[in-house]
């Protein structure tokens, strides 16, 4: 099974609700957070940084779209954190679910990027 966290802004390349990790950076961005929560945040990015695989430089994400894969324990163990940031900062976040996903364009151990298609397993959402 794949997860995607999402939040309710629009992405304006994928078209798609934005993922936490790109909301993440930007309320870092914002100078919104006190120091504490910056730190806390940092922290856990930097933590992302180090153990999320990027893809390789050729990879043209464009329209794609990330999803853990369900497995990916220790990922989304520290996601939850990071939602919980983004939560005390009014970000309103949703869970999608897939079971099967189609146009895969990058995969590693712990996720894959894939272009949205009608071939997709069932989404739902929590």
């Amino acid at each position: 099974m794949f997860l995607r966290f999402i939040t309710t802004e629009i992405d304006e390349d994928s078209h798609r609700p934005k993922g936490v990790i790109i909301a993440a950076y930007s309320l870092l961005d914002s100078g919104d957070l006190n120091a504490q929560e910056w730190t806390r945040l940092r922290v856990l990015m930097n933590w992302f940084e180090k153990n999320l695989p990027s893809p390789p430089d050729d990879f043209y994400a464009s329209r794609a779209i990330f999803w853990f894969r369900s497995e990916a324990k220790e990922n989304i163990d520290r996601l939850w954190e990071v939602i919980a940031i983004l939560r005390e900062n009014g970000y309103h976040i949703e869970i999608l679910k897939c079971r099967d996903l189609r146009n895969i364009s990058f995969s590693d151990r712990f996720q894959v990027a894939a272009y949205p298609s009608e071939l997709d397993g069932r989404i739902t959402k929590t």
